[in-house]
């Protein structure tokens, strides 16, 4: 080897020789922002579904409380018959029995119903981001 050794070298790049490179990144750039866009309307229809869903759950729970109060009260006119039934010496202890455990169980019942719609309440409140 010669005591003097001298060496070039460059290096070109030519965009439009690179294989399809820069075509492939934009490629992926479209379909990521597809993917997001795509993400955002899932997210919005799982929102729309769970406050619906949270409505729903409200209206059914505010109807079951106007059931279970006539349900009530047909248990309360049930039981005052059967009092007087008994009262009068036509009913049974057994007769009247039932018809207070009836009146008790509406009772449950109709508190259960308010309770229910409470919940249904408050997570109609939370969906829709009035209540945290």
């Amino acid at each position: 080897m010669p005591g003097r050794y001298g060496a070039i070298g460059a290096n070109i790049s030519i965009p439009i020789l690179n294989g399809g490179l820069f075509k492939a990144r934009r490629t992926e750039a479209e379909f990521r922002a597809k993917a997001a866009s795509k993400d955002v309307e899932d997210l919005q229809n799982r929102i729309i579904r769970d406050v619906r869903t949270a409505y729903l759950g409200a209206l059914n729970a505010y109807e079951r409380m106007g059931l279970t109060v006539q349900l009530l009260d047909q248990a309360k006119l049930g039981m005052d018959l059967a009092q007087g039934r008994y009262d009068l010496g036509l009913g049974s202890i057994v007769e009247l029995s039932q018809a207070q455990l009836n009146y008790t169980s509406a009772q449950i019942v109709n508190s259960s119903a308010k309770y229910d719609y409470q919940v249904q309440h408050a997570l109609v409140q939370y969906q829709t981001g009035v209540q945290r």
